[in-house]
Order: structure tokens, then sequence, then C-alpha cells
């Protein structure tokens, strides 16, 4: 990740989206047989929250808030973006909430923030 952000730096890019998915599998109510059997790949929606809040708080400190930040991950409510945004986001990118609750999930979460 360091690399990617020394990189981002070093070229003045215009933001970072972090982070839509990951492979991890920890803290899943999910049995290790029955993830066996579902088989490798990206994770994403709320088992993402509480990690994708950690990267976006560490490449904004990592960065000194130099890179616009979108956050992605587990972010289903007004209270979830606000948490994105205390680490350092500069926008939310809501992705599963939308999947499963659908279009008015964003005027809620709008409204929420007020």
């Amino acid at each position: 990740m360091d690399d990617v952000i020394d990189l981002a730096l070093e070229i003045k890019l215009d933001g970072l989206v972090a982070s839509n998915t990951t492979i991890s599998r920890d803290h899943l109510k999910t049995s290790n047989q029955q993830l066996l059997t579902i088989g490798a790949g990206g994770l994403s929606g709320a088992p993402l929250k509480q990690r994708s809040t950690e990267i976006v708080r560490y490449i904004h400190e990592k960065t000194n808030g130099q890179i616009p930040i979108i956050a992605s991950g587990g972010i289903f409510t007004g209270e979830d973006a606000r948490e994105k945004m205390d680490a350092g986001a500069s926008l939310v990118q809501v992705w599963s909430g939308f999947i499963y609750e659908g279009p008015g999930i964003v005027k809620r979460i709008c409204q929420s923030l007020q």
C-alpha cells in the first residue's frame, strides 16, 4: 500500500478509491468448510467496513490529506458515511448498500448527515 501511496504522490494522482473489496475472510460467521465450497473472490459490503475505514485513515495520514480519497466498503447508513469522512475521505461510494437497499439509500444517507 505504501508503494501505491508513494506513486500516487509522485505522479500527482487526482484521487484514490479505497477500498471496495478484500480477499480476507476474517471475522465472518460463515464456516471454513462453507468458505472453501464458495471459493476465493472479492468480499464487499459490511464485512469490509472496519478495514476500509482503517485504510482510508492510513492513506489520509500518510499523504497528509494531499490526495482526495473516495471511501468504499460497508457504507449502508449516514453514520457509516460519516465514519469514512471522519477518517479522511472526501467522498463515499455506496455500492453493496445500493444493491441491497436500492437507490433510496442515497437519500437516506444524505438526510441523516444533515
